[in-house]
């Protein structure tokens, strides 16, 4: 009984796990990019903020990866 419940479970988690957002991630509220989308929005523009920005200083650790 016990193994039935415990693969029931672990089978409800792995389905409850599929569920959520599709698609990209939505920019953080505060950020640099959500800020240009809004203000592209009261002009009447639209940005793309489905590729998050790239930053301009290289890291130290970026030559290892």
């Amino acid at each position: 009984m016990a193994a039935a419940t415990r693969t029931a479970l672990i089978l409800a988690a792995l389905a409850l796990a599929g569920c959520g957002v599709k698609g990209p991630p939505e920019p953080p509220p505060g950020g640099i990019q959500a800020t240009e989308a809004a203000e592209a929005a009261k002009r009447g523009e639209k940005v793309d903020t489905s590729v998050p920005l790239r930053p301009d200083k290289k890291l130290w650790i970026d030559k290892l990866l």
